[in-house]
């Protein structure tokens, strides 16, 4: 009785003890040696005593039982095309380790191809695909280059394939072999049923670690959760999130999923920048900074304004644009007023000529002319690129202004497209390309700054029009905060050395009736409107909100209302353009402005 009571009693500890004992995966290894220990020194050859430890093992199953189950990790293994939600060819798509549950990818031996509309949206719009041609352009700074259908990659794969419903989806590797801030790594060969892609795209430095014990991945935190893959020691892994107990992983053989925490050495930072940056134009820009000024030329005789309104620069300006090439049809053909003359006085005075092209000057080409048909086709845009390289060439232009309103925002990619088309025309000719834009605003995006950036020389940004016709209530053309609105949204996209801000010479007069009533304005240059104030009897006092001259004046049942823009307005912007260190100054438009504010806009004396 002694001796039974003894194993009894030793039996009871052991129970006691297996909740802490088999907590995970090292506790149930250490269970199982001691119980063989246990197996190896007991036993006797009575019958009784076979029969007593079978009774024990009995009872022991009985109440140990949920006990090693609650605390005993699951083997079960997650089915992975369930896990991944693909079939066949399908491609799950992780994003920055972040996974796409509605689009996927294609395989096709062995490469992975992408939606060209998930490529535009999450990595580049610079692949310009046009379906009227069935043809992929991608421009480099020096060439333009086309893919057909029947063109390949070194190893033989197409660069892009046309699903069943003729949307293009393009190779993996071309873009990698194209843009150095995208890499990846597939998992789609012919032998893997559940296939998935990893894309990187700009993902500078991750924390990774390295796997100290076999161990499983498990679909979520827990020892019962289905188990994924295995992981050998010495594996590394990139950590996502982690806590005391679990961490959230991604595998070098492409899961996702949960570790015991415990399993991983300390983790480590570690660099996926690519070794080579993306190649960039030659620019054509100028040595010193941008102090330049359209001239409003809206038929050949305007030209004759050059000596004038260039005599009241005191030669402070070192760029002027006229507006002379004015689309005004819907086939792409335009008016051109340019002069061999007026240029080659400009040049003669040390002044540099970029020729403006603009969409809404001409009437007709304002009304008829579509910036997204128009330019939709290679042919299109490259005849118009040649035209005006043949206009650069007779007329002698130093480079070109582009000067694109109202655009729709699905006119924004083919206008893009075709700045990237008429940089490498630019370039290769010494041209200064300059582009002309809003204040940056979520509306206007599809004008895309950055890649305007990248292409041309310089972008201007028009800080002036905050309040304007179509403006419901009075308000300044161009006050300081709205001035480094401008400034500071654009250098979140552009450089702050291809960066122009532009400066209004005019203000608005306001006139407002009885509540109600319909708002009035008329745009006055700044010699006219401080006239005007003058002549009016106007109450002039200065609004630091504004960093403006604010005036007004009751006129029986009408007020008058007019924020300045004078030297003092002018001086404070300037102030923003050097303080952000722009590539220049522009100022719209010549004949506005008094003598006395050239001095002031001259960034480089």
């Amino acid at each position: 009785m002694a001796k039974r009571r003894r194993q009894k009693s030793s039996y009871g500890k052991e129970v006691q003890s297996m909740e802490f004992l088999l907590d995970d995966e090292d506790r149930q290894e250490q269970y199982g040696r001691r119980s063989r220990r246990q197996r190896r020194g007991g036993g006797g050859s009575r019958l009784l005593a076979v029969v007593a430890l079978l009774c024990l093992v009995i009872i022991g199953y009985m109440i140990g039982g949920p006990i090693i189950e609650k605390y005993t990790p699951s083997k079960e293994r997650k089915d992975l095309n369930e896990w991944f939600e693909v079939a066949g060819d399908e491609v799950k798509i992780y994003f920055n380790n972040v996974g796409n549950n509605e689009i996927r990818a294609t395989a096709l031996e062995g490469e992975v191809y992408l939606p060209i509309s998930y490529v535009h949206d999450n990595v580049s719009s610079r692949f310009f695909w046009s379906s009227a041609e069935q043809l992929l352009t991608y421009v480099l700074p020096d060439q333009i280059l086309d893919y057909t259908a029947d063109s390949r990659d070194e190893a033989g794969h197409p660069i892009f394939i046309l699903d069943d419903e003729g949307q293009m989806l393009l190779s993996c590797s071309f873009i990698e072999s194209r843009l150095s801030s995208f890499w990846f790594r597939s998992f789609a060969g012919d032998e893997v049923s559940a296939k998935r892609i990893f894309i990187y795209y700009d993902p500078g430095t991750v924390q990774d670690a390295e796997v100290k014990k076999d161990t499983s991945l498990r679909v979520n935190s827990g020892i019962k959760a289905e188990v994924l893959t295995d992981m050998q020691k010495g594996d590394v892994v990139t950590v996502l999130d982690s806590t005391e107990n679990w961490s959230r992983v991604v595998t070098q053989d492409g899961f996702i999923g949960y570790c015991q925490s415990k399993r991983l050495g300390e983790s480590y930072e570690q660099s996926y920048d690519r070794a080579y940056e993306d190649p960039r134009p030659q620019y054509a820009m100028l040595d010193e900074k941008v102090v330049m000024s359209w001239h409003l030329v809206m038929g050949s005789a305007a030209n004759a304004g050059f000596d004038e309104h260039v005599a009241n620069t005191g030669g402070h300006m070192n760029v002027i644009c006229p507006t002379w090439i004015q689309i005004n049809s819907a086939d792409g053909g335009y008016n051109n007023f340019s002069s061999r003359e007026y240029v080659d006085k400009a040049h003669a005075m040390g002044i540099k000529v970029w020729a403006v092209v603009d969409n809404f000057n001409d009437p007709t080409g304002f009304s008829d002319f579509s910036t997204r048909d128009y330019f939709a086709t290679s042919s299109n845009r490259r005849d118009f690129i040649q035209r005006l390289m043949a206009d650069a060439e007779a007329y002698g232009y130093d480079g070109f202004n582009l000067d694109f309103e109202s655009l729709p925002q699905d006119a924004g990619p083919n206008y893009v497209q075709f700045i990237r088309e008429l940089s490498v025309a630019c370039h290769e000719r010494g041209l200064t390309l300059s582009i002309d834009n809003y204040v940056p605003y979520e509306f206007n995006d599809h004008y895309d700054l950055s890649e305007q950036g990248i292409y041309a020389d310089y972008v201007v940004i028009m800080g002036y029009d905050e309040y304007n016709a179509s403006s419901e209530t009075a308000g300044s053309v161009s006050s300081i905060g709205y001035t480094e609105l401008g400034i500071t949204r654009a250098l979140e996209e552009v450089e702050a050395e291809h960066l122009i801000n532009a400066v209004p010479f005019y203000t608005r007069i306001w006139r407002e009736r009885d509540e109600g009533s319909e708002l009035g304005t008329s745009a006055l240059g700044m010699t006219e409107a401080a006239a005007y104030v003058e002549q009016n009897g106007f109450e002039i006092t200065w609004d630091e909100e504004s960093g403006q001259y604010y005036g007004e004046k009751q006129d029986g049942n009408e007020l008058q209302r007019i924020w300045l823009e004078d030297e003092r307005s002018l001086g404070l912007k300037l102030d923003k353009i050097r303080e952000y260190g722009l590539a220049g100054v522009a100022g719209w438009r010549l004949g506005f402005e008094p003598a006395s504010v050239w001095e002031l806009l001259d960034m480089n004396q």
